[in-house]
């Protein structure tokens, strides 16, 4: 007989068992220890036992959910009005039983007495607070398409699709980089400026990355040393029993209004991709919003491709008394 609890301190190995058996997709790190799981998850400074939900079959663990918050507009504390289901996961052997469905039920509750308003499964582009680096690659942004039938899943939940987020990948071992007049004339100009001390970050950042082997890459002007583009690299070593090679994600993505259209993206994407490169890292993934035409033509023209997609889905919570 399946029932449901919160979690309990002596959980993590069970858990740790049901994300290795629950065969989680492409997006799904796999053959980590326990320990990543507490870095990534229990350890955040927000986390709350209370949304962590297990649906158990005696002593073992055969379902989950993990309901939790996104953050403020200025990312300097939680938004409790904005519920966020990070993650759903039942055992094969337990799905068609209608146990998914009572987890997401409970965890919405357990948000709705938090004083949520609504509910982003998956949390889209920078509004989940766990699984970093352990699910979705360089960000857990919502499902995997190419799971467990998530839109079929939460339609049946009564969610309606939310946002859509594109995996890019570009294997550095493949193919030449492109060139072009501007990126010339922008490496006689410009120069690359590498550094772990990333400033100015907020509160929302250093709870989810600031434990992470994190990099900033910035193109500078070397006359003004003004800087014209910058990113941020985080380390995905966690991959490469799944991947088979060392790989980065590449976010955050960023030129000042003033120096757009001068192909600086262009140029910091490239040079970031040389020098990850010269240091044997094989693969680079980041991830784009469908909707951002811009950034899916600036990563295609050097050469990322399309791997896989994450999706969002969205519920308003009846908070009437």
């Amino acid at each position: 007989m399946v029932e449901f609890r919160t979690f309990h301190n002596s959980d993590p190995p069970r858990l740790l068992k049901l994300w290795h058996t629950a065969s989680l997709g492409p997006s799904a790190a796999e053959g980590f220890p326990c320990d990543l799981l507490e870095l990534f998850v229990y350890a955040r400074p927000y986390f709350d036992r209370r949304g962590l939900i297990l649906a158990t079959d005696r002593v073992e663990v055969v379902g989950m959910v993990h309901a939790g918050f996104s953050a403020t507009a200025d990312e300097s504390r939680l938004d409790f009005k904005r519920g966020v289901i990070s993650a759903v996961i039942v055992r094969p052997e337990y799905r068609r039983r209608g146990i998914g469905r009572v987890l997401v039920r409970q965890a919405e509750e357990f948000l709705k007495g938090h004083g949520a308003r609504q509910v982003m499964a998956g949390a889209g582009n920078n509004g989940n607070g766990f699984y970093h680096a352990l699910y979705g690659g360089v960000e857990p942004s919502g499902f995997a398409e190419s799971g467990e039938h998530p839109s079929e899943f939460f339609a049946a939940c009564g969610y309606e699709p939310g946002g859509v987020t594109r995996i890019l990948h570009r294997d550095l071992h493949k193919g030449r980089d492109p060139v072009n007049a501007r990126l010339i004339r922008n490496r006689r100009r410009l120069q690359m400026v590498i550094t772990d001390r990333i400033p100015n970050q907020t509160w929302w950042w250093h709870a989810r990355f600031g434990h992470q082997e994190t990099l900033q890459f910035q193109l500078t002007d070397r006359s003004s040393g003004e800087s014209v583009a910058s990113g941020q690299i985080l380390g995905l070593d966690v991959y490469i029993p799944k991947w088979g090679v060392r790989a980065v994600g590449m976010r955050d993505l960023f030129v000042p209004q003033h120096a757009r259209r001068q192909g600086y993206a262009f140029s910091l994407v490239l040079e970031v991709c040389r020098e990850l490169r010269e240091q044997s890292i094989r693969l680079v993934e980041t991830q784009v919003a469908a909707d951002n035409t811009a950034a899916l033509d600036l990563f295609a023209s050097v050469r990322f491709e399309e791997v896989g997609t994450l999706l969002t889905f969205r519920r308003m919570l009846d908070c009437g008394g």
